[in-house]
């Protein structure tokens, strides 16, 4: 009886050394800060129970947490521009500490500086005030970007480009068209940096602005598809991220 026991001890000893076991991960904790204007605060998405869930930030939140504890904090303000942003983000120490412990950053802005310049009709159509206008929007985005970069060298960032929200027949669909690729070609190059991933929804919403924003009320913040859509590449391009 003594041996038999023994080989059984000695079976269930080998066995353990040569299947250890698995000791699952503990998630990881993770913050997640979205910056930006009115897209970061999800205007255009339902609301349920006065909250906007099915904004981008919401739904990426609830990705995200598929595999990490998230903390996630929302700091959009409707009609904030890009030197709104800056001012905003040298100003506040209290926002600035709170992005230095962000493993996820997200920034949606240039928007309001979109409308702007498209809706100042003639002066839009002149080719070199367009251009000079991207040009100041060029610069106060790079000192955004550098800031942030400062704050947090190690946080995985992600810019948001502009889609056009004007449907074929309107009168600004030609400038959306010139504005929103222009903005999208420059903030790609920070996708140089490995660590900060580019969002361009320009081609996906291209022929789609009646189905995913609300452009047939003059509005052109995206429905809830819309914001679908912009997760879905936000997701795409977080999975691909090294």
């Amino acid at each position: 009886m003594l041996k038999k026991w023994s080989l059984v001890i000695a079976l269930l000893v080998s066995s353990f050394l040569i299947y250890p076991p698995v000791i699952a991960e503990s998630p990881r904790q993770i913050t997640y800060i979205a910056i930006g204007d009115s897209l970061t605060a999800g205007l255009g998405s339902s609301e349920e129970n006065h909250l906007r869930i099915h904004g981008f930030v919401p739904q990426f939140t609830k990705y995200l947490r598929g595999e990490h504890n998230v903390t996630v904090e929302n700091y959009g303000i409707p009609g904030l521009s890009s030197t709104g942003l800056l001012a905003l983000l040298t100003a506040d120490e209290a926002l600035q500490n709170r992005l230095k412990t962000a493993g996820v950053i997200s920034v949606s802005i240039g928007g309001n500086d979109f409308l702007q310049t498209i809706r100042s009709v003639p002066e839009a159509e002149d080719e070199s005030a367009l251009n000079l206008r991207m040009e100041i929007l060029k610069r106060t985005y790079q000192e955004t970007y550098k800031l942030l970069r400062d704050l947090n060298p190690d946080a995985t960032i992600i810019l948001l480009g502009l889609y056009n929200p004007y449907p074929e027949d309107h009168e600004l669909t030609d400038l959306g068209a010139k504005y929103a690729p222009l903005f999208n070609g420059f903030i790609e190059e920070y996708a140089d940096d490995e660590k900060t991933l580019v969002i361009d929804p320009y081609e996906a919403f291209n022929g789609k602005a009646l189905e995913w924003t609300h452009i047939a009320k003059e509005d052109i913040h995206p429905n809830d598809k819309g914001y679908s859509e912009i997760v879905r590449l936000m997701k795409a391009a977080y999975e691909n991220s090294p």
